[in-house]
């Protein structure tokens, strides 16, 4: 007899990141902020400057932007401190 083979579906697998509501918390409220940044710092500036244009104060748009790349920064410097600790107990050890 010849033995069947039962065939498994195939799980989908998403190719997206999946992010976590606390993640998605705190970049929304970091676009608020920007947002609300810009606005007040335009409105100083056409104080100031008497006519409307755009100047240092667009960068305020780029907080949630600036926050991800340090944040990426300081993790990858924390994980290359852990494995440089890590060697050099290695080394200790042997």
């Amino acid at each position: 007899m010849t033995e069947v083979k039962t065939v498994r579906p195939r799980r989908r697998t998403s190719r997206r990141a999946k992010a976590s509501g606390a993640t998605i918390v705190i970049y929304a409220a970091l676009i608020v902020a920007g947002i609300l940044l810009f606005r007040a710092g335009a409105a100083y500036a056409y104080a100031e400057r008497g006519y409307r244009a755009l100047g240092g104060e667009v960068f305020a748009l780029f907080i949630p932007t600036l926050y991800y790349f340090i944040s990426q920064a300081i993790s990858t410097f924390i994980t290359d401190m852990k494995n440089i600790k890590e060697e050099k107990n290695h080394e200790k050890t042997c």
